[in-house]
């Protein structure tokens, strides 16, 4: 088989060509596929622009996408350099994740993008392969250092605009991480994009990225130079940086020199770990093993717990005394705003001060515990907790002002509150001690096998018992 047919095939368009020379063998393609790196018909045909040809050959063989040639190029890099737009929204169709496939120096499709300053393409990309834009070369330069560095600042200007429209815009899971990632990305000599356009005096530019909430302006690049450094340092130089290095300032930049030492990786985990951080290491350990569905499960249950309790502080047992005649002059003399005319306090319980006493204690006990246990399942330790715990804070306060609404006296309320208190407290103590006497247990000797000694098996596999945690399929 002549494999300059199957080019020409390619260049001219001609897929009822191909399948002839399929017929002729039809292994054609299979053995161009087991070379590492060449040019396959579809590299001819995207360096071609012969849009349904390459169609054809994506949906034959849609290896061929992927594959590098001599060059280090796929068939995308090929119609992105040579500006075949319409074959390239094509190919990306079929599949999005060409848009992240390294060719020659670990430029992706996206990245060739922006240095050819095609912002179609870019925002087509984007919309394809979101993830696309935490990609980086092999000098670790990222879509917004290579729009940065352009040579024609104006163009470049332009791209970084959409790139940061894009980067501003991001709602999904994880936006606020990928925000952080790109906007501080650096290169090998340690430069984000803001040193690079202080570098390059582009005060737009920077304006551009300073309009994100996560970009930090005091990082260093290898040479232990802050963006502000920069500003200074070449304004020594003779150069009119005054204006980027007053908006470095205002967005809060410092010099290195200025900069609080912070502790490394390395520091933190060579410190003496703190009873906080060990509570909190536990308490995620002990929750990592509650599935999707348990979680729910303990959610709902919660829940009901937290509504009957509340509700018997609002509807408490026997009711409450009837506040009608409050304030009248009754037949026996004159009785004060706020009491019944026998003497009890309007609005508070009908029931004995001692039953009160009890309702109070297990039902505050009951309450306290659902709460914390919600808050606990629904950030099960991760810090996005914090923002969950306002929302109970008015539920606690309100809870505990209609006890003081509903009691007898403020002594009974006061011997309720701490019944309450201590049996917490006490509760906390039970499973402290529990959680203290299991991790003895589990330094005593046990059976001969290495396996249970060393943690990967335990002993109620070995009784045929399912471990906590595992679901049997």
């Amino acid at each position: 088989m002549d494999q300059r047919s199957l080019e020409a095939a390619a260049k001219s368009g001609n897929i009822d060509l191909l399948y002839e020379l399929i017929r002729e063998d039809p292994y054609v393609l299979d053995k161009i596929d087991n070379v590492p790196f060449i040019d396959t018909p579809l590299h001819v045909a995207a360096l071609a622009g012969t849009t349904e040809f390459a169609m054809e050959m994506m949906h034959l063989q849609p290896s061929f996408a992927r594959k590098l040639n001599a060059d280090g190029l796929t068939p995308l890099h090929l119609a992105i350099d040579h500006g075949h737009f319409w074959l390239v929204l094509e190919l990306v169709k079929v599949d999005p994740s060409l848009v992240r496939l390294k060719g020659r120096q670990g430029m992706t499709p996206l990245l060739l993008a922006v240095s050819k300053k095609n912002i179609d393409l870019i925002s087509e990309f984007f919309l394809v392969c979101p993830k696309s834009i935490v990609d980086a070369n092999v000098n670790r330069e990222n879509a917004l250092h290579i729009a940065v560095k352009n040579n024609e600042p104006r163009e470049g200007l332009i791209v970084l605009k959409v790139l940061m429209g894009w980067i501003l815009r991001l709602c999904q899971k994880d936006a606020e991480r990928t925000e952080t990632r790109v906007i501080n990305c650096r290169d090998k000599d340690g430069n984000t994009p803001l040193h690079i356009a202080a570098y390059h005096n582009n005060h737009q530019a920077m304006r551009l990225m300073l309009k994100s909430s996560n970009v930090n302006v005091n990082i260093e690049n290898k040479n232990g130079l802050t963006v502000l450094d920069v500003a200074v340092l070449l304004r020594r130089e003779g150069s009119r940086w005054g204006r980027v290095e007053r908006m470095v300032k205002w967005h809060g930049g410092k010099r290195s020199a200025s900069l609080v030492k912070i502790k490394t990786t390395s520091d933190i985990l060579s410190s003496k770990l703190t009873w906080c951080e060990s509570r909190r290491t536990k308490s995620i350990r002990s929750y990592s093993w509650i599935s999707e569905e348990r979680r729910n499960a303990l959610l709902v249950v919660a829940t009901l717990i937290i509504t009957a309790t509340y509700q018997t502080v609002l509807q408490p047992p026997g009711g409450v005394s009837d506040s009608g005649e409050s304030g009248r002059e009754a037949s026996n003399g004159t009785i004060s705003h706020g009491t019944t005319s026998n003497g009890t306090k309007a609005g508070s319980v009908v029931m004995g001060d001692g039953d009160f006493v009890w309702l109070w204690i297990w039902n505050s006990v009951g309450f306290n515990i659902a709460t914390a246990l919600t808050l606990r399942l629904l950030s099960l330790g991760q810090e996005s907790g914090f923002w969950y715990i306002p929302l109970f804070i008015p539920l606690l306060l309100a809870y505990y002002a209609a006890g003081g609404v509903i009691s007898p006296n403020e002594i009974m309320l006061h011997i309720g509150n701490v019944g309450s208190f201590i049996i917490l407290l006490i509760w906390a103590l039970v499973v402290w001690f529990w959680e203290w006497l299991q991790s003895k247990r589990g330094k005593v000797r046990g059976p001969k096998s290495g396996l249970v000694w060393e943690g990967f098996a335990t002993l109620d596999q070995a009784r045929g018992v399912t471990p906590k945690g595992y679901v049997i399929k």
